[in-house]
């Protein structure tokens, strides 16, 4: 380790051996991923109303063939601004339903992780209350189908969403940015589209490749890319100081 001019070891300048960033900065670690607590269906596939508790640490969803497995990951991919499976669509649920608008309703956590009251999830969408409710509307317009999505503070019911003007509500790509600043890295949402029976991949994966991803899915890939850069660093000074003696 270069312990710096008094032993003789020089560092170049603009180049920091600390792994934890780059001189003279100082970045901060990014928040972990919003908590959800229930997920509610209204109108998506064959469901009427339906809602489904998710604050346990591990949700196992079980049934046979049919039973609703994909519907229920499709509608909670949807909501997060993701892709269906299976080459479907949320249009594919929205006419199933035979009803004029769908909605998918999530409550989540949105208390602070640390004593900073910037540390709360969606703080960066300047929202601040303990719940915040997460909405996807999906309505037949004309002979298509479109989705808008709106983050509101605290527990709001389908019928009080029902009442929110346009301005309210966001687009795919704005509603994307807003979850991502909120935690929903790229890497969560690789793993969050695996297809039913296809999470034995994950098996597959290298050693290297599969500490990666947890790194990614963590939010901890920064950190580990600034320590190989250091590392490399560190190496080249070796090299350069035993070919000075």
């Amino acid at each position: 380790r270069c312990a710096g001019p008094r032993d003789g070891c020089r560092r170049r300048p603009g180049h920091s051996t600390d792994p934890g960033g780059p001189p003279g900065t100082r970045r901060a670690k990014r928040g972990l991923m919003f908590h959800l607590q229930t997920l509610e269906l209204l109108h998506w596939d064959y469901c009427q109303r339906v809602t489904l508790p998710l604050d346990g640490n591990i949700i196992t969803i079980a049934g046979p063939n049919g039973s609703g497995k994909t519907t229920l990951l499709d509608a909670l991919r949807t909501l997060l601004g993701l892709e269906c499976s299976g080459g479907r669509t949320f249009r594919t649920y929205a006419r199933h339903a035979n009803a004029e608008t769908a909605w998918l309703r999530a409550l989540v956590d949105n208390r602070p992780r640390s004593r900073q009251n910037s540390s709360r999830p969606f703080a960066s969408s300047l929202i601040y209350a303990d719940q915040v409710t997460l909405a996807c509307r999906i309505e037949r317009q004309g002979g298509d189908w479109t989705r808008r999505y709106a983050i509101v503070e605290g527990a709001v019911e389908i019928e009080q969403l029902a009442e929110k003007s346009d301005r309210d509500w966001l687009g795919i790509e704005a509603w994307r940015k807003r979850l991502e600043a909120a935690g929903l890295t790229r890497a969560i949402g690789r793993v969050l589209a695996l297809e039913q029976g296809q999470t034995d991949r994950l098996c597959e994966l290298s050693p290297k490749e599969l500490l990666r991803l947890v790194f990614e899915v963590f939010g901890d890939q920064e950190v580990l890319d600034r320590y190989e850069q250091a590392r490399s660093h560190q190496q080249q000074l070796a090299k350069e100081v035993q070919a000075a003696e």
